[in-house]
């Protein structure tokens, strides 16, 4: 297998980033590594679909693994899963036995393990400097799905997504549905919302957006859908505005600082430091600026304001905020004040201030949603699909059909010109073109 070769497949079979990132998988297929390490950890309460993926279809990932390993030169595989999931451990280190360099990492069950950055250092010991990625300590991270869609490239584009609807539903399930139905069809899938009136969360928990329109589609980095009442704690905290966000930290952040303790990324030895940047709340001149840049390291893992803070605030958004501040001054890590480029020293509590999921899913008040999620075939085909032009990290791929124009499963309905970051998009069910504009292109089933 050329690696020329691969990174074109990747990048014609429209294969992004499925962990939530939509990074296009062409762009790591193309860079030299020593290790590629599979990102199996899936620490977002109530999301089954990388374990339901491990669970049938393990050749297929150990396949693209291997894939992404001849293409990147990588020496050494890993696998790093926690290691609660132990019949799947059991059966992954069996085929381990019939493939080359590659091992099964077992990890804790923290919050969170899948950071790309705390998976690197818990499975191969490794500290990815401030500012930087896994490329820079020779590390490629993908996720389980993402290398599933790589070995099925040569075959096939993706036009389907797995994905977990669970929460306030009556039959909470994992399966692999076409990209672009509405969520609420999907809502319907797993039996219709066990609760009048709802909201949900697209993606996990901690990280995933609050929606209430359910026409919106499914795209290619949606790794579930978590329905819940409307005044459920976590739906009113994430729903809340800018200005009530900025009055509330004003008002009542006592500098605790419990935020920054238990950062991920501050426990790895970055600067980040989340009670420096609510105090920045309390400026409004040229001193804002310092605080503010404490946020640059953030990776909006959500734990500071949904596990942490025990005023209830939300440091998270207090750091996007920050973040936006900056850009707007043109105010980034290479001319920040504060010195990103020392190497970072892993913090000598790190291991006893890691978040137990178990303790996450009761302070987010789901335990009662903590359910199996059975994988099962989805056998409903939609009216019509929305396939979204621009969800995922790049430009955004140009229409090539028109409407009117008859499409298949699987065609080109979208390209990305080689000299642009970005993948190419494919129609997701049989019909014909109906609707195409700057966001979406819409097919209506035949």
């Amino acid at each position: 297998m050329n690696q020329n070769d691969f990174a074109k497949i990747l990048k014609k079979a429209g294969v992004v980033g499925a962990g939530g990132a939509g990074f296009p998988a062409y762009v790591k297929a193309s860079s030299k590594a020593e290790f590629v390490i599979v990102n199996a950890a899936e620490c977002e309460p109530l999301l089954r679909k990388d374990q339901k993926i491990l669970e049938h279809y393990p050749e297929v990932v150990f396949d693209g693994l291997e894939m992404m390993m001849m293409s990147t030169s990588a020496k050494r595989g890993i696998i790093g899963i926690k290691k609660k999931h132990a019949k799947i451990i059991e059966h992954l280190k069996k085929i381990a036995k019939s493939r080359k360099n590659i091992e099964i990492k077992p990890l804790g069950d923290c919050y969170p393990a899948g950071d790309e950055f705390c998976l690197v250092y818990d499975t191969i010991g490794k500290l990815v400097p401030m500012g930087g990625l896994p490329i820079n300590v020779g590390v490629v991270v993908s996720n389980v799905e993402t290398l599933y869609n790589a070995a099925k490239a040569y075959e096939f584009p993706v036009t389907e997504k797995f994905l977990t609807v669970a929460g306030s539903v009556k039959k909470p399930c994992t399966f692999k549905a076409p990209i672009g139905i509405s969520y609420g069809e999907l809502i319907e899938f797993a039996g219709g919302a066990a609760c009048n009136d709802y909201a949900a969360i697209d993606g996990g928990p901690m990280m995933g957006k609050v929606i209430a329109d359910f026409s919106l589609p499914l795209t290619k980095v949606s790794g579930g859908l978590i329905v819940l009442p409307k005044n459920h704690s976590l739906i009113l905290k994430k729903s809340r505005s800018v200005n009530s966000v900025s009055r509330m930290g004003k008002s009542a952040c006592d500098q605790c600082s419990f935020c920054t303790e238990l950062c991920p990324r501050y426990l790895l030895g970055h600067i980040l430091n989340p009670h420096r940047v609510m105090r920045s709340l309390l400026f409004s001149g040229s001193g804002k600026d310092i605080h503010n840049e404490f946020a640059l390291l953030c990776s909006e893992c959500s734990l500071c304001s949904l596990y942490s803070c025990p005023e209830n605030l939300d440091p998270k958004s207090v750091c996007d905020m920050a973040k936006q501040s900056l850009i707007e001054k043109k105010i980034n890590l290479e001319n920040a004040s504060l010195n990103f480029e020392n190497q970072p020293k892993i913090h000598p509590l790190r291991d006893y201030r890691k978040t137990p999921v178990s303790k996450l899913i009761s302070r987010l008040n789901l335990l009662d949603f903590n359910k199996e999620a059975p994988f099962i075939e989805f056998n409903y085909i939609p009216k019509k699909v929305k396939i979204m032009l621009n969800r995922y990290m790049g430009a955004s791929a140009d229409a090539i059909v028109n409407i009117g124009q008859a499409v298949k499963k699987g065609d080109i309905i979208a390209s990305i010109s080689d000299d642009k970051l970005g993948a190419y998009v494919h129609a997701s069910i049989d019909g014909k073109v109906s609707k195409i504009n700057q966001k979406y292109i819409e097919i209506e089933a035949k």
